[in-house]
């Protein structure tokens, strides 16, 4: 089971949740070992005028940003959650346009014993 919490600037958007839930499963199929079946993604929106970086707001710099926690529970290596990384920031800067600098994914694992579904 995989699940994505992720908060990006801007305003709420289908087409770019539709967009950023295609980028994942695929992702998270090739480089994660998740299966779309049990996989979660939250996407929140922030608007810029609330996220603040290098003590400017986002809105003034006329960027965005992106702040992502990806939950795992199987072992993944370091070459696989590295090229998760570069791959998930190569794809939202396409999709987003250049992130700011100060845009982060971060990975953790969790033994599979320590959670549960509704099932």
């Amino acid at each position: 089971m995989t699940t994505f919490n992720i908060k990006i600037s801007g305003r709420e958007s289908h087409k770019t949740t539709s967009s950023i839930a295609k980028i994942l499963r695929a992702l998270d199929a090739k480089y994660l070992l998740g299966e779309p079946s049990t996989s979660l993604i939250l996407v929140e929106y922030i608007d810029r005028g609330s996220w603040v970086t290098e003590d400017t707001l986002l809105s003034d710099q006329k960027s965005s940003c992106l702040l992502m926690s990806v939950f795992v529970s199987d072992s993944i290596s370091e070459s696989n959650k590295s090229a998760f990384i570069k791959e998930t920031f190569l794809e939202f800067n396409k999709l987003m346009g250049d992130l700011h600098k100060n845009s982060y994914i971060s990975i953790q694992q969790y033994n599979a014993s320590s959670y549960g579904n509704n099932h």
